[in-house]
């Protein structure tokens, strides 16, 4: 005869156990790997729920399946410990997935925003960059500024690794800090105007942005993520960054 009750109290473990280990690397994800608003942004948020549910389905949906009283202590032992390997080694691979798409920096290049991901930065290219521009941020995305290289040679670099898809932002020897960039950044900055021209409905979203500057003070500019365009708010004075909007500009 089947027992049920502890059949179901072994799934009910499992579960929370799961749930643990879920809600462990949500945090991470979410509140540093990718901080609001680029969960929605580069879309972390929906292939982290695909890996949890499954976690939390098919992890203790085993436990109905091979648990069992009359098992001696040792077999139990054996499979759970041939389910949990399985289970964390896919839990791991799907949060390392995830960690090599999270965004490490976010680049001004010339009249635009850049959310650069951590697998966009190859290794060769980071050894070749300048402190602190050698490493992967590892707590959330940092905001820096991009220039050009002087010599011919280097542009000319640029220009072919161009063509095989890789820009400016993909090299970190040419990084600089945010603040070195500033005043290029308030000249590139576009009047709110000519967002609201084909996108009236910015106005509510900088409303719910809580953004208190009014618009003769506010620039904007896109931001290109690994998924679609969007909107940087700017403080037209200093450059700062005040804010993102879920708005293609590039959209009529």
């Amino acid at each position: 005869m089947i027992a049920w009750r502890e059949k179901f109290r072994a799934v009910l473990l499992h579960f929370f156990v799961t749930l643990a280990m879920a809600v462990a690397a949500a945090a991470l994800i979410f509140f540093v790997w990718y901080p609001d608003p680029f969960q929605d942004m580069l879309g972390g948020t929906r292939f982290f729920l695909l890996i949890a549910i499954c976690d939390l389905v098919l992890g203790p949906l085993t436990s109905l399946i091979i648990y069992n009283s009359k098992k001696s202590r040792r077999a139990l032992i054996f499979d759970y410990s041939v389910v949990g390997v399985v289970q964390l080694a896919a839990f791991v691979y799907g949060v390392m997935t995830i960690s090599s798409a999270r965004p490490v920096y976010i680049a001004f290049v010339k009249d635009r925003f850049e959310v650069v991901i951590a697998e966009d930065l190859a290794d060769k290219d980071l050894q070749e960059a300048k402190d602190p521009y050698r490493t992967r941020p590892k707590w959330g995305p940092v905001l820096i500024g991009t220039q050009r290289p002087d010599t011919r040679e280097a542009r000319n670099a640029l220009v072919f690794a161009a063509m095989e898809g890789k820009d400016i932002q993909n090299f970190p020897r040419y990084f600089v800090p945010y603040e070195a960039v500033a005043d290029a950044v308030k000249q590139a900055g576009q009047p709110m105007e000519k967002l609201y021209k084909h996108h009236p409905e910015a106005r509510q979203l900088i409303a719910d942005e809580n953004v208190k500057e009014p618009d003769a003070q506010l620039r904007w500019l896109p931001i290109q993520g690994t998924r679609s365009f969007w909107t940087v708010l700017l403080d037209a004075n200093t450059g700062a960054l005040l804010g993102y909007l879920p708005i293609d500009p590039y959209e009529s």
